[in-house]
């Protein structure tokens, strides 16, 4: 007999619950696939509890307000017109 995998299918593509390797609520969401509509899709009573609940809290949490930040930030332009090198400098 075998498992059902943990990871989403190509359907979960779009929703809020789906964190790439696997979904926030569903422990197998192929199983929910399996009628051709997951009860969870951009569901705002499970998004709701999710967030309220289940969200990342502490380093993780914060690590990646780091990295969406500093996404915004690499597309701003410097005060003095300096254009922002990436990489090291040579």
């Amino acid at each position: 007999m075998n498992n059902p995998s943990t990871k989403p299918v190509k359907d979960c593509k779009g929703c809020a619950l789906n964190l790439k390797t696997h979904c926030a609520i569903f422990h197998h969401p192929v199983l929910k696939w399996k009628g051709r509509n997951c009860e969870g899709y951009n569901n705002e009573m499970y998004i709701r509890h999710y967030e309220n609940t289940l969200k990342l809290e502490g380093a993780r949490a914060r690590k990646e307000d780091r990295v969406s930040k500093a996404k915004v930030s690499r597309t701003i332009g410097h005060a003095d017109g300096v254009k922002r090198r990436a990489g090291r400098m040579a």
